[in-house]
């Protein structure tokens, strides 16, 4: 489908879409230069012709980058995908598979996505200032715990597990910690899987204290 008339389909459907203002010359000289490789590539061909962002339709963390050019015609063909799939919201009985509660209508260089925040001038990714916040908090709060149990230890494991991509000099200290867990957890197992063979019924235990990091912690685990 040609470019006009993807836009012209799809146009009555969302809310007006907003571009910000074109970048000045001194935001221009604040851009970090782009490099492409086999994992990042351009937007742009050799010959700087327009390239077709790779994506297949529009979901609510649908995440793409384009020139300003083309940035309505790449969200309207995405949009367009999606009614291709799941139908036309041509039914009033029938929800419209485009949640337009949560579309974002305003396109700049910038955008926040489960918890992240990207920006394609700087080419930087990383989290939002209130997630960091959480994180520092949840880390004073396990400085303090004399005990976990497995959701708690999950949850942890979890949260760091997505925040140090941002950081990967924290990554090798994340890998450490869930060894850790690891090895704790196997171990536990070990005692629950002969008591429970000897028993031969479901029991609750208080199993011996442990140490991470030096510091004493018990563990608990139930029917």
């Amino acid at each position: 489908m040609a470019a006009a008339s993807a836009v012209a389909t799809i146009t009555p459907y969302p809310p007006a879409l907003n571009l910000a203002p074109l970048p000045t010359s001194t935001d221009i000289a604040a851009f970090r230069p782009a490099d492409q490789d086999s994992i990042n590539p351009s937007v742009l061909s050799e010959d700087c012709s327009w390239k077709p962002p790779p994506y297949n339709m529009h979901v609510d963390d649908a995440l793409y980058a384009d020139v300003g050019t083309y940035i309505v015609h790449t969200i309207c063909v995405s949009i367009l995908a999606l009614f291709w799939l799941l139908g036309f919201p041509t039914n009033p009985l029938v929800p419209s598979p485009l949640s337009v509660d949560k579309f974002e209508s305003f396109y700049n260089h910038q955008r926040k996505m489960v918890g992240s925040k990207f920006n394609s001038r700087t080419l930087s990714v990383g989290l939002l200032d209130y997630k960091l916040d959480q994180l520092q908090v949840m880390l004073r709060e396990w400085l303090e715990k004399p005990s976990f149990d497995l959701l708690e230890v999950a949850t942890l494991l979890g949260i760091l597990e997505n925040h140090t991509r941002y950081a990967r000099w924290a990554r090798c200290w994340f890998f450490t910690l869930q060894n850790a867990v690891r090895f704790i957890l196997h171990g536990r197992f070990k005692i629950v899987n002969r008591i429970f063979n000897r028993s031969g019924r479901t029991a609750t235990l208080h199993l011996p204290t442990a140490h991470i990091g030096g510091q004493p912690t018990s563990y608990h685990l139930g029917p």
